[in-house]
């Protein structure tokens, strides 16, 4: 399943090295090179990589640069995770967030755990350090209901046959599809993001304001990447 998109948001998968602070994205100031949609499906179940067809043009790149009012950078990493961010009208200076629900008190952390945690009935609960702390804190008996991920991006990579119903496996041994996984990661820091663009300015940032970049692992192939291009499409990019 490979949705179209007609959304004004636009999305960037970029492949470069993970950097502290996402700033390895942001560094490189603001893309004018993006997808303009994801690839179109050729009838295969599995993920259709994608090519140098689907790059927009540059008057499309130029209407797109005119849409949104930030670039927010997703540095979905196999250890840690964070984002950080950049309004257009000041891409020199970059907010980085340090905020994370839970871990150590007192500590400023720019990355949280790449850990994520459902319910027993397997609906999202939390991420990070949150979903970490909550889980370590449960009974043991109560624990094996809950459904724990760690480290789980590498999966994408190591997977030969990677399709839409790779699964993952849970602390408990488990199986839950690996795209409600990232999707709810994704949606998790676009929330998180979201929410202090709107705290910082003082009045509700709309989805059509951001430009959203996801970094992977330049090693990864593309059909790893497409698979992360879907699970943004699944619950970043409204369309």
């Amino acid at each position: 399943m490979t949705p179209t998109n007609t959304s004004s948001t636009p999305a960037t998968i970029l492949a470069c090295p993970t950097t502290p602070a996402v700033a390895g994205v942001l560094g490189y100031g603001v893309p004018t090179t993006a997808y303009a949609s994801p690839a179109r499906s050729l009838g295969d179940p599995g993920i259709t990589p994608l090519s140098p067809s689907h790059i927009a043009n540059s008057d499309a790149n130029d209407a797109d640069e005119q849409s949104f009012l930030v670039v927010v950078a997703i540095d979905f990493g196999t250890t840690s995770s964070g984002y950080a961010y950049s309004f257009t009208k000041e891409p020199e200076c970059i907010h980085v967030m340090r905020r994370w629900e839970g871990g150590d008190p007192g500590v400023s952390n720019q990355k949280t755990p790449t850990t994520i945690l459902l319910t027993p009935e397997r609906k999202f609960h939390s991420f990070g350090y949150a979903a970490r702390d909550f889980y370590h804190d449960l009974d043991p008996n109560e624990s094996k209901h809950w459904l724990y991920f760690e480290k789980f991006k590498m999966k994408l990579h190591t997977t030969g046959n990677l399709s839409l119903e790779t699964d993952l496996t849970a602390a408990n041994g488990k199986k839950v599809k690996a795209l409600e996984i990232f999707a709810y990661a994704l949606q998790y820091f676009k929330e998180q993001a979201l929410k202090e663009l709107s705290d910082q300015e003082g009045s509700d940032f709309e989805n059509s304001e951001v430009r959203w970049v996801i970094t992977v692992p330049a090693i990864w192939k593309q059909p790893a990447k497409q698979f992360m291009r879907q699970a943004a499409y699944k619950n970043i990019i409204e369309y």
